[in-house]
């Protein structure tokens, strides 16, 4: 291993063997955002378009109008108890643009955006390799840090899923921004510093993830800045007076994420909220940055795993334990260091991601970039942290990069893993009929319409998302035009309390939703305020083309609704779409 990296290690060879390991990005197709995209850059799809200054509403799934809500209700896109308050709401015009301009030039060929983000990829490395130079990182060292970085499998992810463009164009904006400030600061250069303030900005207009450009130029003021730090903090005025403008915007314009802790904390209006989870979330993504655990294990557990989060701790400390003789000799080392741990800050608003760690993975990778190179020069005399390191060395250079294929072809996986490809196997009969579904998954239900029209399959006028729970209901029809569903268990529980938090957020007890042609009222509750009775009350005589759906984990089944006085049972939980007579009510 050591006489292939001091061979053979240059940056073409890095660039190559990034390009040949991510290629099965090329082939892994639409992943959950990527179907929402496809449909809102089309003229034939009637997806509202959120109230806020985004261009295209690629990225504002949910903004708490009810208006809208009630018009995605309708589509099955939002179940019936999201919370009216909730918003998903994230300004990346610039990120939006990118998609635009794909589904304007190639919008039948999902491999040529791929290898539109494949292509800022290897954009970002050099751009990093620049910037290692420029922070005085020996030529070997540099090379092998863009290494670890370039093939490191945490980025999978975030280069094949198409949606996640936004982080890999604020990365490459974010490193030149840095770099043109580090010119700025070293030879006073007017046209450096207004090429850093300007990337700044594109790379906050890229994604939300861009803040974490001010983490390394922090970074830069309290330990590189050559003026020292005081003066190098009060050189920041400009960039901190921009970030400000920008969040005032980003608020005024109706971004940001509100009632949806579960997924997304805001830092300003949950302060204690953020803290606590930022404490808790740090180990676990700098163990998945360090380490091969992908952050998603922790982030998809409903609730804290101690035992988790002390091992994360002790692998971070054994790995510090290795790093200490270089981070005490060497202030690039240390800066690398800080601007990485800074990076974890912003990262921790939402839920322990992989794809979330682009920025962490520039310090990072610096910093291993030299521990590798002082390695392979017999530098360290200390045994256990020579085991320490080449440990390291296999992670990041061995392993890491053979899975980086598989990683890169995770939209593919994730959506088998997911059955997103449901929503395809849809019995759909004619495109004016409505159905209520019961039992499907809700990731599945909620992708269902763009999925199915980016595959050129037929739409249901209306997809009424009743339960999502594989359990048994019964269905009673009192007249013409109502029907009572019932559940025992209730109809809403663990996935589906994403969309409602019910210990923040219960249903009050005349609970009630006006769809088009459907009206949902809770009439009964269990004790820990799940409803248990929805009564559904159609108009227009919509029931005379409303099919009830079901899925019971292995099929699609279709059933007309009940007649007037009659009742049927579904038994989702014992795998039979449709169970017992129909019998009197």
């Amino acid at each position: 291993m050591t006489l292939w990296m001091t061979r053979y290690l240059t940056l073409r060879s890095v660039m190559v063997a990034t390009f040949l390991l991510c290629l099965p990005a090329l082939f892994s197709g639409y992943l959950g955002d990527d179907y929402f995209h496809h449909a809102l850059l089309s003229p034939d799809v009637a997806i509202p378009k959120a109230n806020d200054w985004s261009l295209f509403g690629l990225f504002s799934w949910i903004d708490s109008e009810p208006a809208r809500n009630r018009a995605l209700m309708d589509l099955g896109v939002l179940p019936w108890w999201t919370f009216e308050g909730m918003r998903y709401q994230f300004w990346r015009p610039l990120a939006e643009i990118s998609h635009w301009l794909d589904h304007q030039l190639w919008r039948d060929h999902p491999w040529l955006m791929h290898l539109h983000s494949l292509a800022l990829y290897l954009a970002l490395g050099y751009a990093l390799f620049r910037w290692f130079r420029q922070n005085r990182m020996a030529h070997q060292a540099a090379l092998l840090a863009l290494a670890v970085f370039m093939l490191d499998s945490t980025h999978g992810l975030t280069l094949s899923w198409l949606a996640n463009r936004n982080a890999l164009m604020a990365g490459l904006f974010g490193v030149i921004c840095i770099m043109q400030y580090h010119e700025w600061r070293e030879s006073a250069s007017l046209r450096a510093f207004a090429l850093s303030l300007t990337c700044l900005i594109a790379s906050l207009l890229s994604g939300e993830i861009g803040i974490s450009t001010t983490c390394y130029l922090g970074a830069h003021a309290l330990l590189l800045d050559r003026q020292g730090p005081r003066k190098g903090l009060l050189a920041l005025w400009p960039f901190a007076l921009t970030c400000v403008v920008w969040f005032a915007l980003y608020k005024l314009g109706r971004f940001g994420a509100d009632h949806s802790d579960v997924n997304y904390i805001d830092p300003v209006t949950a302060p204690v909220a953020f803290a606590l989870k930022t404490l808790e979330r740090i180990p676990v993504l700098l163990f998945s940055q360090l380490g091969l655990i992908p952050a998603e294990i922790y982030g998809f557990s409903a609730r804290p795993i101690p035992l988790y989060l002390v091992i994360a701790c002790l692998f971070c400390l054994g790995v510090l334990y290795v790093l200490w003789p270089l981070l005490k000799q060497s202030a690039q080392s240390r800066f690398w260091l800080l601007g990485a741990l800074f990076s974890l800050v912003p990262v921790s608003a939402t839920v322990p991601a992989d794809r979330n760690l682009l920025f962490v993975g520039m310090g990072v990778s610096a910093l291993l970039g030299q521990l590798f190179q002082q390695l392979i020069r017999q530098q360290e005399p200390q045994q256990l942290r020579r085991i320490g390191a080449r440990i390291l060395i296999v992670i990041h250079l061995l392993i890491s990069p053979l899975l980086l294929p598989l990683f890169s072809y995770s939209p593919q996986l994730w959506s088998r893993l997911m059955g997103l490809d449901l929503a395809q196997k849809l019995p759909v009969e004619n495109p004016t009929e409505s159905l209520l579904s019961f039992g499907m998954p809700m990731p599945v239900g909620m992708g269902a319409l763009p999925m199915r029209y980016a595959h050129g399959l037929a739409l249901p006028d209306k997809l009424w998302t009743i339960s999502t729970l594989q359990q048994n209901f019964t269905l009673a029809r009192v007249d013409e035009n109502t029907l009572l569903v019932r559940s025992h268990r209730g109809m809403v529980d663990k996935l589906e309390t994403n969309l409602r938090n019910l210990e923040q957020f219960p249903f009050p007890q005349d609970f009630s939703i006006h769809l088009t042609d459907l009206t949902l009222e809770t009439t009964r509750f269990n004790d820990e305020g799940h409803p248990t009775e929805l009564q559904l009350t159609f108009h227009n005589n919509r029931q005379a083309s409303t099919a009830i759906l079901t899925w019971n984990g292995k099929t699609f089944e279709r059933h007309p609704i009940p007649a007037v006085g009659e009742s049927i049972t579904l038994n989702l939980a014992n795998t039979q779409a449709l169970a017992g007579a129909t019998e009197a009510y």
